[in-house]
């Protein structure tokens, strides 16, 4: 890796040597035998923009060859990882359809809720290593979808722990955007509102106005931690479990998608985060 990364780099080098020494001598030869004047200079401005143009062809083309090799087997990996996860998927699924028309217990009815649970789980975290992937091949499509369905689907994983109370204000709205990318953003904010906020109190979410409020009532940040919060691995509060990399990924997502974000808090009295989802509204 490193030795084909070395040898780009000594091409790329080489190759901008010899632009440079067309760009100072074609002028000076065609000066030289035609004399200096308008149309040698152009002839000799097209010879150089001619040739620099072929070695750039072929520079890029030789650069890009690989990349697009790759890109071609990240795409192939992605989609054995999809046929051979949906499988098993499929099965869990299907079996556990026909297991509970035949239950009566309600010990073993709440284990097959359970499994069921899990398995959704399950399908939900490889779409999200599939999408992941993909992303850093190429643009991912945008879909339509009801912004209050997928909020509370996304909420789903966090009120089954029992640890806080979800309070939702959610008017209808429709999305056009990168749902698993939407997803994601939310996902990440409610984790954080959980994870900084004691278990006794709510976590609201509110859709109006064109807007998104995630609101917690937690340990809340300073000034200075608001100023350092979207940068990736920094944490506000080291005592906590995570990585530091949550808020950068929805300030990423934000700017590719047009969202405004704003965060207001203050110590010891909570967060409110505030998505602005005018621009893509439909």
């Amino acid at each position: 890796m490193f030795k084909k990364i070395k040898r780009e780099i000594i091409i790329a080098v080489a190759v901008l040597e010899i632009l440079l020494i067309l760009l100072w001598l074609a002028p000076y030869f065609f000066g030289k035998y035609y004399g200096f004047y308008h149309l040698s200079f152009f002839v000799s401005l097209a010879l150089m923009v001619i040739v620099s143009t072929g070695f750039g062809y072929i520079f890029v083309s030789y650069l890009l060859e690989s990349k697009y090799k790759i890109e071609k087997n990240l795409l192939h990996i992605t989609d054995e990882i999809i046929h051979e996860l949906n499988i098993p998927l499929t099965v869990i699924t299907a079996n556990s359809k026909m297991l509970s028309k035949n239950l009566t217990s309600q010990k073993d009815i709440t284990r097959l809720e359970r499994i069921e649970h899990a398995s959704s789980r399950l399908k939900r975290l490889y779409e999200t290593l599939v999408y992941n992937i993909t992303k850093e091949i190429q643009p991912i499509k945008k879909e339509e979808f009801e912004a209050n369905l997928v909020v509370k689907e996304c909420c789903e994983p966090f009120i089954d722990q029992e640890r806080n109370e979800f309070i939702f204000e959610l008017e209808n709205i429709k999305l056009l955007a990168d749902k698993i990318g939407f997803e994601q953003m939310i996902e990440n904010i409610v984790s954080n509102a959980m994870k900084y906020s004691p278990k006794d109190q709510p976590i609201t979410i509110k859709i109006a106005n064109n807007t998104i409020e995630i609101i917690d009532r937690g340990i809340g940040m300073d000034d200075m931690q608001i100023i350092n919060i979207y940068d990736r691995y920094y944490q506000g509060d080291v005592e906590n479990d995570g990585k530091g990399i949550g808020l950068a990924i929805v300030k990423e997502y934000c700017d590719k998608e047009g969202i405004g974000i704003t965060i207001h808090s203050k110590k010891d009295q909570g967060t409110k985060v505030i998505l602005d989802i005018s621009k893509i509204i439909i």
